[in-house]
């Protein structure tokens, strides 16, 4: 159970009463905290209602015998901003165009835009006038065609705690199979966007990638998410990589490609070693595909020490490579 304070849950509720204009009774919003794991009784949600009264304009309507409540939306009207605060408008409107393909990317454009149109023009103009003045290398992400109506049916799943059936073409097998996951959470890897969550068919927590779900059908059975996943998922991780095998990988850096590792990669160890030539690299993580192109990257500035078959294996790779030029 999540331990929400009242400040929190008000405004929870409130955000849920300006959702739609049909409105909701106390017994829909007591729903809605339960499958956020927020228990709370509903004479409390009728206190709230009447505490929430007192600053915002809430009606209340009889329909069928039940009492719904809606409130009015918040409206933003004059905002002045600074000068940062506009050049970080500028800064976030650059950082959200790889992500146009998303709805969520689209949305949050759309809101940032929605924020200036509600601001004098004196700001309007300095944001027409420092737009492209802020560049972001966007080299690393994908542009993904997400089908929307997908994207929204995950966001629901999560939001709501609800199982799915998808269809998804795996990019491994190249073949479409039926799935049946739990949506934990979306996740952009590698610049594309990913539903994280249990897979039934693999009895694991898989990565999905949004654009390889064909189908999805939302289900009625509920499911509920590990209590120790959001603590462990930041150490299950090395980069984008999954795996069931654990192993203890240790990887030699030296010259140049020492330099980067400790400044850009040293978050993803668990421990580095200074040597008289570089600097060892531990890391305790699964040996995957990914995983060997990451070394490969560095060439021959990077050289595996343990597990041996990983370093048989990168062996392997690179005599490929060179019968590739012979």
């Amino acid at each position: 159970m999540k331990d929400m304070a009242q400040t929190e849950r008000q405004i929870f509720i409130l955000l849920l009463l300006s959702e739609n204009k049909r409105g909701y009774t106390i017994n829909d919003i007591h729903d809605s905290l339960e499958k956020w794991d927020v228990i709370v009784d509903k004479k409390t949600i009728g206190r709230d209602i009447d505490s929430l009264s007192g600053i915002c304009f809430i009606t209340e309507e009889a329909r069928n015998g039940k009492t719904y409540y809606t409130a009015d939306k918040f409206r933003l009207r004059d905002i002045t901003f600074t000068s940062p605060e506009l050049i970080s408008l500028s800064f976030l409107l650059e950082l959200l165009k790889p992500y146009q393909y998303m709805t969520m990317g689209k949305t949050a454009q759309e809101l940032i835009h929605k924020l200036l149109d509600n601001t004098t023009n004196l700001n309007r103009e300095f944001i027409k006038h420092f737009s492209g003045l802020v560049t972001i290398n966007t080299n690393d992400y994908i542009s993904d065609e997400v089908n929307p109506e997908i994207e929204d049916r995950l966001q629901s799943a999560i939001r709501n705690k609800t199982k799915v059936r998808v269809i998804y073409h795996s990019f491994g097998g190249d073949e479409d199979t039926i799935r049946i996951i739990h949506p934990y959470e979306l996740m952009i890897n590698d610049g594309a966007l990913s539903v994280v969550g249990y897979c039934e068919l693999r009895n694991d927590i898989r990565d999905f990638r949004v654009s390889r779900i064909k189908a999805i059908t939302p289900l009625e059975e509920t499911f509920l998410i590990p209590s120790d996943y959001f603590l462990k998922k930041a150490r299950s991780k090395f980069i984008h990589l999954s795996g069931n095998v654990v192993e203890q990988i240790i990887i030699s850096f030296d010259g140049p490609t020492t330099k980067y590792i400790q400044e850009y990669e040293s978050d993803l160890a668990d421990e580095i070693v200074v040597t008289e030539t570089g600097i060892n690299f531990i890391r305790d993580t699964a040996v995957t595909d990914e995983l060997v192109r990451w070394i490969m990257q560095y060439g021959s500035g990077a050289k595996v020490l343990n597990p041996p078959h990983l370093r048989d294996r990168i062996r392997q790779e690179l005599m490929k490579s060179l019968e590739q030029y012979s």
